[in-house]
């Protein structure tokens, strides 16, 4: 009784949909022959010529179940409503039932929001076909996106167990470990799969980025390596590779990788920044200020407006690492002119012009940033600058006082005040201000160092003793405190060997710092050890050759050593350096004393 399928069902139903393919009669009787009615092969069927569907061939099963598979596929694919292809995708299934079918009628049945019944029919369908692996991830996605991670895990490792070579369980089972908070497991996951398929660009990506957010840079590079290779003209693999490069100290790799990605897209402001951050490591500043005007070339034949601010002050700083202050200087004034409404440009032009020292200037730039400007601090913290160095104290300590009331000062406020106040021989009042600052700033031991320092200078020694001995308890790393400490011993000759111990814990944790080894050296000196004071006094003043004090000590040795050419030569060379004003008439009296005496 069985005859050739017609394909008038597909015309029809891809034309009209699924309600086309039902008979003239059924239509019109109001009422179903059957429930597998609907699912007739052929319109043109009459009572007398239907075939039960019970009866139909395997073919003639799996040829109907083929129709209506593509009519549900048109409805999914191109016109998105899954709600409408769910009942002919659950028809093609009941025709012809089957693991690929079954996983579509799943997807569509999610698809149309019905995600628990979805869940539901995952899991029976995973009974059904255990060692089907597509089932599998169908429902391990669908477990992830409802948030039962522990039982998508189980699902999507089954998964890769049954298909070893599934990259997209693998990336699933990744992703449903980062969201556990398990970057370890993903890790795993991930390095399984570009073992079992090292052709995955994603593998090897996503493991860069993982070992990448691990701090494991080295362990990093290889994949992202890998990756890069595969995909050379992909800028997200170039720009990881290059950053991992250069995270390892590959810099000259890493600037040639930069470059590539720079070409790709010659306007990208992060990868332009990173190529001159690494031309200032290889110290190639002349070709980070040539990329910065190629960029700036760039930008004008794109016909932007103007040039970019960003670029322009990239290009400001540049010049002056290169010592070219006014160029800089005047790069940021004509910035900040043409950008009026850019506090941030006011605050650098400004800052260019106390660089060049045209401190009127500067303080009328500063000056003029506005009183709600994020920036008015900073503006007065240069400007307090500028007023000590032009000794101008009461100026400084005014608007250094304003500052502290600031809701924006921090602990080096009160630093800068005090310091304005030792410089104005005020040493009763920078005390009381780093005293101040202390009991606001109780993990901030440098205003401790700074009290002892001006408790010395206002001839409190005991005090300054007292006081650097608490910071040493407070930050036993800071060297100053303990070269300082021992320093004052020696001054006087006393505690010499307590003295030693603490210049040499200084130097211990800076082992190049001249000053400590002037200390050191200036210490054998007072224990008659001349060779030893002439070896430590010589290192000092290699480090620091513009210090006259070392200098004078040096001399010092010298001299009682009995060479007193020597001395005189280095008295007189003191006398050309930068010098305390207490230092100098003491140096001065040595070298008149030598002059004297014809040596």
């Amino acid at each position: 009784m069985s005859r050739r399928l017609s394909l008038a069902p597909v015309a029809l139903c891809l034309a009209l949909g699924l309600a086309a393919c039902k008979t003239s009669d059924e239509q019109g009787s109001g009422s179903g022959s059957g429930e597998n009615e609907r699912l007739r092969p052929d319109a043109r069927d009459t009572a007398d010529t239907r075939v039960p569907v019970a009866l139909w061939s395997p073919q003639q099963r799996r040829a109907t179940a083929s129709y209506y598979f593509l009519v549900a596929e048109y409805m999914a694919m191109k016109e998105r409503d899954y709600k409408k292809a769910l009942p002919v995708y659950e028809a093609a299934y009941g025709l012809d039932p089957n693991p690929f079918l079954g996983g579509k009628m799943l997807s569509a049945k999610a698809a149309s929001g019905d995600r628990a019944d979805a869940i539901l029919d995952a899991r029976k369908m995973v009974l059904l076909y255990p060692r089907d692996p597509q089932l599998r991830f169908f429902y391990g996605d669908m477990l992830a996106q409802s948030g039962k991670f522990p039982e998508a895990a189980e699902q999507l490792e089954k998964c890769t167990e049954l298909n070893p070579k599934m990259e997209t369980a693998y990336l699933e089972l990744a992703e449903v470990y980062q969201q556990q908070k398990e970057p370890a497991k993903a890790t795993v996951v991930i390095r399984e799969l570009v073992r079992n398929v090292p052709s995955s660009i994603a593998g090897w990506s996503l493991l860069s980025r993982y070992l990448l957010n691990a701090r494991d840079y080295k362990g990093a590079l290889v994949p992202a390596r890998r990756a890069w290779e595969m995909q050379s003209q992909n800028p997200a693999l170039t720009q990881v590779y290059a950053i991992l490069l250069q995270l390892n100290g590959k810099t000259k790799q890493a600037v040639r990788i930069y470059e590539q990605l720079y070409r790709m897209d010659p306007t990208d402001e992060e990868t332009t920044n990173r190529m001159i951050e690494l031309y200032r490591e290889l110290g190639n500043l002349e070709d980070a200020l040539a990329l910065l005007e190629e960029l700036e070339r760039a930008s004008v034949a794109e016909k932007k407006a103007g040039s970019r601010p960003a670029v322009q002050m990239q290009k400001a700083f540049i010049l002056w690492e290169l010592k070219r202050f006014q160029q800089a200087s005047d790069l940021l004034s004509k910035l900040s002119k043409d950008n009026p409404e850019s506090d941030r440009l006011r605050y650098l032009a400004a800052v260019g012009l106390e660089r060049t020292e045209q401190w009127k200037a500067a303080l009328d730039a500063y000056a003029a940033v506005p009183p709600n400007s994020a920036f008015r601090y900073h503006a007065d913290f240069r400007m307090i600058v500028i007023f000590k160095e032009l000794k101008r104290w009461d100026d400084a300590i005014e608007l250094g006082r304003k500052t502290l009331a600031s809701a924006q000062a921090e602990w080096d406020a009160w630093g800068m005040l005090s310091g304005v106040y030792a410089d104005a021989e005020r040493y009763k009042d920078a005390i009381e201000v780093t005293d101040d600052g202390w009991k606001k700033f109780p993990t901030r031991p440098r205003l401790l160092f700074l009290k002892g320092v001006y408790q010395e200078k206002a001839g409190d020694r005991e005090g300054c003793i007292e006081t650097m001995r608490q910071v040493i308890v407070k930050d036993p790393t800071n060297s100053s405190a303990y070269n300082y400490l021992g320093y004052l011993f020696v001054e006087r000759g006393e505690n010499l060997d307590e003295a030693e111990t603490l210049i040499r814990k200084a130097l211990e944790l800076k082992p190049d710092d001249g000053f400590y080894l002037d200390s050191l050296g200036w210490l054998y000196f007072q224990k008659k050890e001349l060779d030893k004071a002439v070896e430590f006094l010589e290192k000092a003043l290699k480090i620091e050759p513009k210090e006259g004090v070392i200098m004078e000590h040096l001399a010092d040795v010298k001299k009682v050593k009995g060479d007193a050419k020597g001395a005189r030569e280095l008295y007189e060379a003191a006398l050309k350096t930068p010098l305390e004003t207490k230092d100098r008439p003491r140096i001065e009296e040595k070298a008149k004393e030598l002059q004297k005496a014809g040596r």
